[in-house]
């Protein structure tokens, strides 16, 4: 049994030779055993052998460590323009350390409430829903019964839509509507059009002033003896931001017109001007210059744009609910920027979310466990007196971080590897560009 005796050299089993004749003694004289121990005895166990690890597989891992670092490195130098990755291939990884960069998170949820006085039109709609005719879905819904006490922007219940995501919702504090006569109209529903200055008219834009419809004005008008004006040139007829001087005849049923327009020159002459028909006049405003004003609609004024021309108003206090994360990062000491470890992923040792976390005291790091006391600290500290916690969660991740030594040219380097996807860091390249 060549086969048996080496396994018996290999493995600490003790054998136990066994032949058919002796299983029917046992079953035949009745030794204590049974017919299924007996069985289990005859059946020898078919054992795979498995060979030891030869000297090269470490030297072998190795080497494969050291060329995926290779690797690496020549996609870093492709990234960059001055470079030159031929440089990579002359280079010779002497040893490479592997640690761990921790990296520790910390984030609040917070909430922050604040309020402000506002005003809207008071319309139909708004009425009936304030007789409950109506239903609101922008307002708060209270916490308890709110019998007697009073209103507080914190005695409502406004929750998120989603936790540690930024978030802002305004709406309408509860219980603080009530009517009011609105200021701005005196309750009338209009104002004052202050474009036209309450006369209801404004320049032609079509004519240009001219009451022409060429845009030009005609020198059988403003040469005349009795007109002798251009259009829109006595600026103190007319009022600022008009461009044309308007005259306003006193007696009732008069148009008012412009200076130095064919309906100014009838109205001095009692003719109409010489060499002009009625076809030369301006189709939008007759010859006049002018037009209606364009935002009251010649009526001098116009509806109040506080109360919607109601003239009453709604007075209520808007709430401001602001969800915010307040987020703080701590990596421990390492060579590679901070900015670039923010970029990378690790291994998660552990996450816990609660109300209020309390601070790692058990992490073989010292480091960490008094970071993490740090910003707790701060973090409440940030808070009081001006929002309120809502959730707390804080992360330990561990980044694995390779520092690589190379040697190229009788020069050493070193360049790191870190990251779940594997990124390299370079703090000086050994070969640029000649200018550089």
């Amino acid at each position: 049994m060549p086969q048996g005796l080496a396994l018996k050299q290999h493995l600490p089993i003790h054998f136990v030779e066994i032949d058919a004749p002796r299983i029917g003694t046992c079953l035949r004289e009745g030794e204590g055993k049974t017919k299924m121990s007996c069985d289990l005895e005859a059946k020898q166990p078919d054992f795979s052998v498995v060979p030891p690890p030869s000297a090269h597989t470490a030297e072998h891992q190795q080497h494969v460590e050291r060329t995926a670092n290779g690797r690496r490195f020549d996609n870093e130098a492709k990234k960059h323009k001055y470079w030159k990755s031929s440089a990579v291939k002359k280079m010779r990884i002497a040893s490479v350390e592997h640690f761990c960069c921790y990296h520790y998170t910390l984030e609040s949820f917070t909430e922050l409430r604040s309020t402000i006085d506002a005003t809207e039109a008071y319309s139909m709609g708004q009425l009936m829903e304030s007789h409950g005719l109506g239903t609101s879905a922008d307002t708060a819904r209270p916490c308890g019964s709110g019998i007697g006490d009073s209103i507080s922007p914190w005695d409502y219940e406004v929750l998120p839509n989603e936790d540690f995501v930024d978030q802002n919702k305004v709406l309408e504090l509860p219980g603080t509507s009530k009517l009011s006569a609105c200021s701005a109209c005196n309750s009338e529903g209009v104002i004052h059009c202050f474009h036209c200055r309450g006369y209801g008219t404004d320049k032609c834009t079509y004519c240009r002033g001219t009451g022409m419809k060429a845009g030009v004005a005609h020198p059988a008008v403003y040469t005349h003896p009795m007109i002798a004006t251009f259009p829109h040139s006595d600026i103190a007829r007319g009022y600022p931001g008009s461009g044309t001087a308007i005259v306003r005849p006193t007696g009732t049923g008069g148009l008012s017109y412009g200076v130095g327009t064919p309906i100014h020159f009838m109205a001095k002459a009692g003719l109409p001007p010489p060499g002009i028909g009625h076809h030369d006049l301006c189709i939008f405003c007759q010859g006049r210059g002018i037009r209606d004003c364009y935002q009251c609609k010649g009526q001098c004024k116009k509806p109040c744009t506080t109360c919607g021309g109601n003239g009453s108003v709604r007075t209520y206090t808007k709430l401001r609910v602001y969800f915010s994360v307040e987020h703080t990062d701590y990596y421990t000491e390492t060579e590679i920027p901070e900015k670039l470890l923010r970029g990378v992923t690790g291994q998660i040792i552990f996450t816990e979310c609660q109300p209020y976390v309390l601070p790692v005291t058990k992490f073989p790091i010292k480091e960490v466990n008094e970071n993490s006391k740090r910003l707790c600290a701060l973090h409440l500290q940030k808070s009081m007196g001006y929002c309120r916690v809502l959730k707390q969660r804080h992360i330990l991740e561990a980044i694995p971080v390779a520092k690589v030594t190379y040697e190229m040219d009788n020069r050493h380097g070193v360049f790191w590897v870190y990251g779940a996807e594997r990124l390299c860091f370079v703090p000086s390249y050994p070969s640029k560009c000649a200018i550089l």
